[in-house]
């Protein structure tokens, strides 16, 4: 009989942790399933998702920055978003650098680093649309590891030029925190129920 009660309360366990999950997921659709109502789309969820980020302000900026999709945005539009912005920064950071490389009064071994550098933003900004693919695809885990390696890259671009105060490093600063917002949504879209 005891073993019966316990199979009992394993199978309830069960269905209350399969019930949850089922919630949280159509949270993630933006529908609340006790009244089957749209929940935390734009400006709602944005203020909620950015509670998560060490960048909280930053975050605010960059989620809301696409002003058509932003009022409206579940969580996969704003992984989207904060990657497009992200992409628009490693675009800018490309442009400086290949200002900096035809600068004839820079040192050859700086030119090198700079040449270096340009090499790993492009892959930087490759990796970006490979995770917005991965988004696209419902492959959060995926995108996760591309955001990784675009983040990878630019530490690299960082290790080939020397200094932290010059235009590169401040806006790869900058890309970094950008990165970590992605990472703050794309971690919600895999887990839900931390909101």
């Amino acid at each position: 009989m005891e073993r019966s009660t316990k199979l009992f309360w394993v199978l309830v366990l069960c269905v209350a942790v399969m019930a949850h999950q089922a919630a949280a997921l159509e949270i993630l659709k933006g529908i609340n399933p006790l009244i089957g109502e749209t929940t935390l789309r734009g400006k709602g969820l944005i203020s909620k998702v950015c509670t998560l980020s060490p960048s909280r302000d930053l975050c605010v900026e960059v989620l809301s920055s696409d002003k058509i999709r932003s009022p409206t945005a579940n969580l996969k539009e704003l992984a989207i978003i904060s990657l497009r912005f992200a992409a628009t920064n490693a675009s800018d950071i490309l442009a400086d650098a290949k200002t900096l490389i035809d600068d004839d009064s820079l040192e050859p071994s700086i030119q090198q680093g700079l040449a270096d550098c340009k090499e790993n933003i492009l892959d930087a900004e490759s990796q970006l649309e490979d995770t917005i693919a991965a988004l696209l695809i419902d492959s959060e885990a995926d995108a996760q590891r591309w955001l990784r390696a675009a983040l990878a890259a630019i530490d690299t671009c960082d290790a080939s030029i020397p200094g932290d105060d010059d235009v590169l490093s401040v806006k790869s600063t900058m890309f970094r925190k950008i990165c970590n917002i992605v990472i703050v949504v794309n971690k919600v879209l895999i887990n839900p129920t931390i909101l």
